[in-house]
């Protein structure tokens, strides 16, 4: 197994500190303080530039958790996951990301048939993007989100808590509620999914490159391959 066998591998510090807390909510919950400034609708006159604003305050967020982690907590970035992957990990990583998507595919099948839902209206105006803009949102996502619902919360809360999986637990749950309202019931139903799965590679590998390639492999198939099916 990983160095997901023992709790908290990274050499914790125990206590909730100021710098911890402010990592937490940058992390957890950075997204959707930005958003209450509307910061996509002071540049945007067109759905690719709304998404890209909404790349850039992610990219924000990530640079000032990163800047949390290294000055203000004084700790490496392997504090949070970030380190090279064994080749067993990628190809872990890389197999999970086939085995979501799989998995993602036939519960939402089920659920579609049976609620007779729509198509979520997020993955729509994704796929009408052009190939560069849509190669930057997915590239920022797979990156970002990464770091900032996986890395740093599960890590930050685990070591508060003493528990793994209270921290994966609690950080895959908002990861849902902030993204529920951009993708509704029918694009919750393969999110919810692909967040167990993502969750479950994390909780692993304990190495957040490796979360990474699990969805990318996610986001290339439904955002890439799939449609040109459909």
């Amino acid at each position: 197994m990983s160095s997901a066998a023992s709790e908290t591998p990274h050499g914790s510090r125990s206590g909730l500190s100021v710098a911890v807390l402010v990592g937490l909510v940058v992390s957890l919950f950075g997204g959707t303080l930005l958003g209450q400034f509307a910061l996509p609708r002071w540049v945007a006159i067109s759905t690719a530039r709304s998404m890209l604003a909404n790349s850039l305050s992610s990219w924000l967020l990530v640079g000032v958790l990163l800047g949390v982690v290294v000055y203000w907590e004084g700790r490496q970035l392997e504090s949070i996951g970030l380190r090279l992957p064994t080749r067993t990990e990628m190809a872990v990583g890389l197999g999970a990301g086939l085995g979501g998507v799989v998995l993602g595919l036939l519960v939402t099948g089920v659920a579609v048939v049976t609620l007779n839902l729509d198509q979520p209206e997020t993955l729509s105006a994704i796929t009408q993007l052009s190939a560069p803009i849509q190669l930057a949102v997915v590239g920022t996502g797979v990156i970002v989100e990464e770091i900032l619902w996986r890395g740093y919360p599960i890590e930050r809360l685990t070591e508060l808590t003493g528990r793994l999986w209270v921290g994966a637990g609690l950080s895959g749950l908002v990861f849902l509620a902030v993204h529920y309202p951009a993708w509704g019931l029918a694009g919750a139903i393969p999110q919810a999914v692909f967040t167990v799965v993502l969750v479950g590679v994390y909780v692993w590998s304990r190495n957040v490159v490796v979360s990474m390639l699990t969805h990318g492999v996610i986001n290339v198939v439904m955002i890439f391959v799939l449609p040109a099916f459909l």
